[in-house]
């Protein structure tokens, strides 16, 4: 790998998580090789066995990515370029990439145990999406509703069967599935994470399925869903504490790739849906009928679930 020359173009890091930098200071010499390369994203496969993706300035559309403050040329990198450390800077092809003094961005979603925020009601009606069509084919539905029925119920064995169903299930960077099945995970690691944590064995299953089924991008945003970390668009929409929050939160969600943020705001909407639902039991059994109240009616999670039944 050579290094810094008078030739040696630099694009600088304009926001990263606080993982993401300490991957780099970590980054041997010898730091990786470029995966896949698009018009606004560079995808590096990293020493660590990993991905780390370098994208277009903006918001960080993805956990394991550091936003630049400008692209190089689609066709001035190719996939299989080594990618080296040098010093406080990488150098793959003849491009620098400097990531100090960039500016920290959270990517992990706050735990706020107890039933959804008000102001996320707002989804179940107004925000909806075009979808991938595998999500809606007999075996996406019945992923869907497996997901759902074991979120409800508490029940890992069904809730793992359907993240299975939803590993790997449609086509693209990342697959129908997978985006649906991460926008799950968020609402439960914002609003149910003890369940998680008193189920390792769901992370362990779901995050050994992820690395041999699905793509290489999907896996990422899949187990770092698991550890509770997401894009800011998904960060930002969970936490909002308001109406008009949400929905700008749902728009721009709804606006990245051609169906990713409706597939992922339908794994949101079935999520809410389903704790809702299992809230409002909950709170029946405690205090009887008069009294309770459902956020998300249980009719809400069957049709995000089985919007054929």
């Amino acid at each position: 790998m050579r290094g810094f020359s008078l030739d040696t173009r630099w694009l600088q890091v304009l926001r990263l998580s606080p993982a993401v930098a300490t991957r780099f200071e970590a980054a041997p010499l010898e730091a990786g090789r470029v995966h896949s390369v698009f018009k606004r994203a560079v995808n590096l496969s990293w020493h660590d066995g990993g991905l780390l993706t370098l994208h277009a300035p903006g918001a960080l559309a993805a956990p394991f990515a550091a936003a630049l403050a400008r692209m190089p040329a689609a066709d001035a990198i190719h996939p299989g370029v080594s990618v080296g450390r040098r010093g406080a800077a990488l150098v793959l092809g003849g491009f620098g990439v400097r990531w100090r003094g960039a500016t920290l961005t959270n990517t992990a979603v706050r735990e706020h145990p107890g039933a959804p925020a008000p102001a996320l009601a707002v989804l179940m009606d107004e925000c909806r999406g075009q979808s991938g069509r595998a999500l809606w084919n007999p075996i996406g539905q019945r992923a869907r509703s497996r997901l759902a029925e074991g979120l409800r119920r508490r029940h890992v064995e069904t809730f793992i069967d359907g993240a299975f169903g939803l590993i790997g299930l449609g086509e693209g960077l990342t697959p129908a599935g997978d985006d649906c099945l991460v926008g799950a995970l968020a609402v439960i690691q914002r609003f149910d994470r003890p369940w998680l944590a008193a189920h390792p064995e769901i992370q362990a299953s779901v995050r050994q399925r992820a690395w041999t089924g699905t793509t290489a991008v999907a896996r990422e945003f899949v187990v770092h869903a698991l550890a509770g970390h997401f894009a800011e668009s998904v960060v930002d929409l969970l936490e909002a504490d308001s109406v008009e929050a949400a929905r700008r939160g749902a728009a721009r969600l709804l606006g990245v790739g051609a169906t990713s943020g409706s597939d992922t705001l339908l794994g949101i909407r079935l999520a809410l849906a389903a704790l809702g639902s299992a809230t409002g039991a909950r709170s029946r059994t405690r205090v009887g009928e008069r009294g309770a109240r459902t956020r998300f009616p249980r009719s809400a999670a069957a049709s995000v679930a089985n919007p054929g039944g």
